[in-house]
């Protein structure tokens, strides 16, 4: 997937590419975007009934039953609490119903609606003195609003239950201010027979929620299974398709499956869809059989009932690197060497296997908690890469289609000449570390065309320029060489970078016990995007 920002989930080959690895506790910290959007409209329906039942509420006191609350007797405070609750629930129902904010902000908001509205109930209903010899009053209208509350509105498990506590304080706290103002106070019997129900009420409908928002869950495109994976939560939709926070129907392991949509892969034919999948069973299979624990994990792949394929993967909690520079800022030179230490064992075991991956980039270069290792490398997204084409049938492979993001695009993938190898990642994998090192681009451009073009014909600026962080000259040698136009100047492996890497003179190099301190201070987690 935490907090987490919403991720945007960006142009089709990057769809979901974070995402697809990511999960925390957050699993239960926000809720699907669908559900938060089917929620505001319930939310604002809800309003329209609170603002009813006040009007309900002056109707029967002033007219019906003026011996029960009659407004004239009640004083100012009942007609400033009838005022303001129609108020915040005129104003809870015009911004659902706007559409102007997202499905969660409003539901957050409601929240709040919530909380004032059972403070108001309870103003309203505590407005005529108990009778001191009265030993029950029925039941608190706040613990009636709780119950509806949490049963029609869908809420995380933390915020629901922590409103609904909040909700239930203020029938006491009504009673309260009324004392305050010169009302005797109920007995002390009194006081526990009317609040007491309206905690045990709250408790009970946190409960119950549970089980009917999970009712309500939408469900994904096509098949709720993938193999034997049940889709849970949308985690985000872009154009090539959707990824979803999964569970294995019988071990329980959680997972993200990443469904491609047949029409995004652009087959033109029902032959050139075979040939796509019998490319895609192939990489699959050559992803799965990656060993380094720097490769996300492939635990599944097939092809749905309408014609989606799918990819299984682990979830990992962390951030991929594009939003930890942005979030915060350039790395020392350290732990630039650690983390790409580590992209470059998942690279050499890929390059090996005869994968290339064609796009590295921060997007897909995940760091995470793992366990109790901190500062935990992923390189994301092998499954969608070719295999170099020595190994694949020729009407496999579509001529003159450049895969890959701009940015971090070799030359020889933006000209289309030359051999696509593993060079060709080592040359991405130093705008990677450019990346790292100055928390800025290689080249600036405002338009793909023109960002293919400075790879393919300008000179980088060293990075020692471009940031005010210490840079050693070995480091700055390598990512300059990496960045090499011809790609017989780059280094010629992954291992030969690596160990080129490890070679610096580092005074203090970045270690383990340093990635768990930092962790423990900055605690980087992000949301699903949804």
């Amino acid at each position: 997937m935490e907090e987490l920002v919403e991720h945007n989930p960006g142009p089709p080959n990057d769809m979901g590419r974070t995402t697809l690895v990511h999960v925390s506790t957050s699993r239960i910290a926000r809720i699907p975007k669908e559900v938060a959007e089917h929620g505001a409209r319930r939310l604002a329906w809800l309003a329209v009934g609170y603002a009813g039942l006040l009007v309900v509420m002056y109707a029967l006191g002033s007219f019906v039953q003026p011996g029960l609350i009659a407004p004239a007797k009640a004083g100012n405070l009942y007609l400033v609490s009838m005022g303001a609750g129609l108020m915040a629930a005129a104003a809870t129902a015009g911004l659902a119903f706007s559409g102007k904010l997202s499905g969660r902000l409003v539901l957050d908001l409601g929240l709040i609606f919530q909380v004032l509205g059972g403070l108001f109930l309870a103003l309203l209903e505590h407005a005529i003195a108990w009778a001191p010899d009265a030993v029950l009053r029925g039941h608190s209208a706040v613990g009636i609003w709780i119950a509806f509350y949490v049963l029609v509105v869908p809420g995380t498990l933390g915020k629901t239950t922590l409103a609904a506590l909040a909700t239930a304080f203020m029938g006491p706290l009504g009673l309260a201010v009324h004392v305050v103002g010169g009302q005797p106070s109920p007995a002390a019997a009194q006081w526990v027979s009317l609040f007491f129900p309206t905690f045990l009420i709250a408790a009970g409908a946190v409960a119950l929620s549970r089980r009917a928002h999970q009712m309500v869950a939408p469900q994904p495109t096509g098949s709720p299974e993938m193999g034997n994976y049940q889709l849970i939560h949308l985690l985000g939709r872009g154009g090539m398709g959707e990824v979803w926070w999964a569970q294995h129907r019988r071990l329980g392991r959680v997972a993200a499956v990443k469904l491609i949509r047949p029409e995004a892969l652009r087959a033109e034919s029902e032959e050139h869809v075979m040939a796509v999948r019998r490319r895609f069973e192939r990489e699959a299979k050559a992803t799965a059989a990656l060993r380094s624990p720097h490769s996300v994990a492939l635990y599944d792949f097939g092809v749905s009932e309408n014609g989606s394929f799918y990819y299984v993967m682990e979830l990992l909690e962390g951030m991929d690197l594009e939003t930890f520079i942005q979030r915060f800022g350039p790395l020392p030179a350290a732990r630039v060497i650690y983390f790409l230490l580590q992209a470059l064992d998942a690279l050499a075991e890929a390059h090996a296997s005869g994968l290339t991956h064609r796009d590295i980039k921060p997007k897909n270069v995940f760091v995470c908690r793992l366990g109790f290792n901190y500062d935990f490398i992923k390189v994301l997204d092998f499954g969608l890469v070719q295999l170099q084409v020595s190994e694949i049938d020729s009407r496999l492979t579509r001529e003159g289609t450049a895969t890959g993001t701009p940015a971090y695009m070799a030359p020889e993938m933006s000209i289309g000449k030359g051999d696509v190898d593993a060079r060709t990642d080592l040359y991405a994998l130093g705008c990677l570390a450019y990346w790292l090192i100055t928390g800025q681009l290689v080249f600036e451009a405002t338009n793909p065309v023109g960002m293919a073009l400075a790879h393919v014909q300008s000179t980088p600026a060293p990075p020692s320029q471009r940031t005010e962080l210490e840079v050693p000259p070995e480091l700055e040698r390598l990512v300059l060489a990496c960045l090499e136009k011809d790609p017989v100047n780059r280094p010629q492996s992954a291992l030969d970078l690596a160990h080129a890497l490890a070679a610096i003179p580092i005074e203090e190099p970045w270690s383990a016990q340093q990635a768990e301190r930092w962790w423990a201070i900055h605690n980087p987690s992000v949301t699903f995007p949804v």
